[in-house]
């Protein structure tokens, strides 16, 4: 090890300018008590993971709902490298208006997404997965505190929206694209922004159809298929994104065997 990489920053230049950005200004960085977790009528759960002497720890903290286990406020502390920092940013972020029972699904690939310059480039260098499992610990051990929560059909929520803006530059060549690129192109977003958020939910989405009006025909698995959000909060994302990613003239129709149920009378406001 040479005298100017005592002072170089540890991998900084191989991590993404989103995870640089976020170590700079982290949003969700510090902690609550129990007298707040009270005041607001939720139970405040700790998950801890790594040790001060290995210079690596990381704890979550979670309000959650007791009606519903919904988690409506998280934030992180942190004593360690920089991707620790970020990656306890990028859970935080993820996890609000998710129940714990979908805290519990989240992974690293989804936390390095949040974080990506670009689809295809990794934000986090693969020396610094250790931090990225150190937060999952932390979450899931955060998440062992509620199982005593029941969990209310909520209907999912729609994906959060990612540390990283939309691109639009393909939408001019939109039209001129053969009809099996138009297919490779959904297929691709789908993979990237899509499917591993419904998986939080243990659901899935498959294309079935592109007409040549640019109605793309889904049709919904696992618990997708009888979540009412399906024609609600997660079809309306679905859509959104790839207009913003491909083309305005995509519009999204899911295919169903069997009706949607009803959203619940507690989130009808009846």
């Amino acid at each position: 090890m040479t005298y100017r990489s005592h002072f170089q920053p540890f991998y900084w230049g191989q991590m993404s300018r989103k995870i640089r950005r976020v170590v700079g200004e982290p949003k969700n960085a510090g902690s609550f008590d129990r007298e707040q977790s009270e005041q607001r009528g939720v139970r405040l759960v700790v998950g801890r993971e790594g040790s001060l002497s290995e210079e690596n720890r990381v704890e979550i903290y979670a309000l959650v709902d007791t009606d519903d286990g919904v988690i409506v406020d998280a934030k992180f502390q942190v004593f360690g490298h920089a991707a620790l920092i970020a990656a306890a940013e990028a859970a935080c972020h993820l996890i609000v208006s998710k129940t714990y029972e979908q805290a519990n699904r989240v992974h690293s690939d989804l936390l390095d997404r949040q974080l990506r310059d670009k689809p295809d480039s990794v934000a986090f260098p693969s020396e610094l997965s250790y931090h990225l499992s150190l937060v999952i610990s932390a979450i899931h051990n955060a998440a062992k505190q509620c199982y005593d929560i029941p969990l209310k059909t909520t209907g999912g929520a729609p994906p959060p929206s990612p540390f990283r803006d939309r691109q639009t530059d393909g939408q001019d060549s939109w039209s001129s694209l053969a009809h099996a690129e138009k297919l490779d192109h959904i297929e691709r977003i789908l993979d990237e922004e899509i499917r591993p958020y419904i998986a939080l939910d243990s659901g899935g989405v498959e294309v079935v159809e592109l007409t040549e009006e640019d109605e793309l025909i889904i049709s919904y698995q696992g618990n997708c298929t009888s979540c009412y959000s399906s024609v609600g909060t997660t079809l309306a994302y679905i859509q959104q994104v790839l207009i913003a990613e491909l083309s305005p003239t995509i519009k999204v129709t899911p295919e169903f065997e069997t009706a949607p149920t009803e959203p619940p009378p507690w989130m009808r406001g009846e």
